[in-house]
Order: structure tokens, then sequence, then C-alpha cells
């Protein structure tokens, strides 16, 4: 049975909920299951601003953040029919909203706790555990390279492209894990069905290492 993550970036805010209840009237109809996760949008600005009037530490701030993606999950929740889960074990048909903090909490869960980590990392590592697809729906169309979108980049190219629309952990998990992400722009929700069905109308960035032959002379 296909399982999908998809991050929903909190530059989404204003349709949000929407998309959410789109992807799961497509979800259940098609059988698919659809695990969401939020990022941090406004939330983790307010943590963000805290902290540098504040003089919060690194580890506090981390979780205060993780916190604030739980707030958007119940903001993406409210007026909708979709289920808020903190267990990852059993995801359900349909699309679900996750909340992180727990999860995360758990002794097993080996994520750099900085700025660099946000909600798109998260989702990656989420997305391997599960072995499951994973789509990043934003505010942009994917990656932009000299003006141009680009349709396929690799995640070992994207840590040498500097800022763009993922944060600066997520290639080097995508390369580890050997995982793909679809990037697509959330404002636009037929791409985000698409996407799902398996066609990406953004950027796919691919981890997984190149194959290289390694020819032995005896």
């Amino acid at each position: 049975m296909v399982l999908i993550v998809i991050k929903i970036g909190g530059s989404l805010i204003e349709t949000a909920r929407e998309l959410v209840r789109l992807i799961h009237k497509y979800a259940l109809e098609t059988g698919v299951r659809v695990l969401i996760v939020p990022g941090g949008g406004v939330f983790a600005d307010a943590v963000r601003t805290a902290s540098d009037t504040y003089a919060i530490s690194d580890e506090a701030a981390h979780w205060m953040a993780i916190l604030a993606m739980d707030q958007y999950a119940h903001y993406l929740a409210d007026g909708t029919d979709l289920e808020l889960i903190s267990e990852i074990e059993s995801i359900p048909i349909g699309a679900s909203i996750l909340l992180s903090y727990d999860l995360l909490k758990r002794p097993d869960v080996e994520l750099a706790h900085t700025w660099n980590t946000t909600s798109d990392t998260i989702a990656g590592w989420i997305a391997a555990r599960l072995c499951a697809r994973f789509i990043k729906a934003t505010d942009v169309d994917g990656i932009f390279q000299d003006g141009e979108l680009l349709v396929e980049t690799t995640a070992r190219e994207l840590l040498l492209m500097g800022e763009t629309c993922v944060d600066a952990e997520l290639p080097r998990l995508l390369i580890s894990e050997s995982l793909d992400c679809c990037i697509v722009n959330g404002n636009r929700p037929d791409s985000v069905i698409d996407a799902i069905r398996g066609v990406c109308r953004g950027t796919v960035v691919i981890g997984a290492e190149p194959y290289v032959a390694v020819s032995v002379v005896s």
C-alpha cells in the first residue's frame, strides 16, 4: 500500500487547510496513506524572535520549535476531518497530521538540535524511517538556479547552491538515506495531487549517489 510523507510548509498557512482537505479526500478515494508533517511557520518565527531577544540556548529553542510544528498541526486539523497522530507505526488510509514532539523525544532519534535542522529534515527523516515517498509542499515551484526552475537535481549539487527553499541539513539527510524528494508549489493543489500520483511538477532532488563501477586488476 502506498505511503507518502508530505511536508506542508508554514508559508502555505493561508491556503493549507484547504490543501490538506483535498489531500485527505484524494487519499481516501484512492486508498493511499499520507502522513502530513507540518512546518513551523509563524509559530516557529515566534520562537526565533524569542531566541534572539532572550538568548535562548539552541537545545531549548530546538524543542520550542518542535512544539511550534505541533501548533501548526493543530491549526491544520482545525475544521477538517484529519486525525492528529503522534505514532508512526500504523498510518491509516487517508491523510493524517503528525504531532512531532513525543516522537522526536524518543532516545533513538538522532537529529541535530540546531536551526539548520528544521521541519524539512525532520520530515525527510520520518519518510526514510517509514520507507515512504517524500514530498515537500512550499510556496515556490521548486529549486531555481540562475533564474531557471530545475526539473531535477541531486542532493550533492544542492549542497553547493547555498540558500534554497530547503533547510541546510536536508541534502545531507537525503544522501545518507538515499532518499529522493519532490518539491512542489502547494499553492497549486493539482501539483500536490500529481506528486502523490508520482508525477513531480516541480523539482526532484535525487538523494542516491551514482554507482561507480570499480575495476579490480589482478
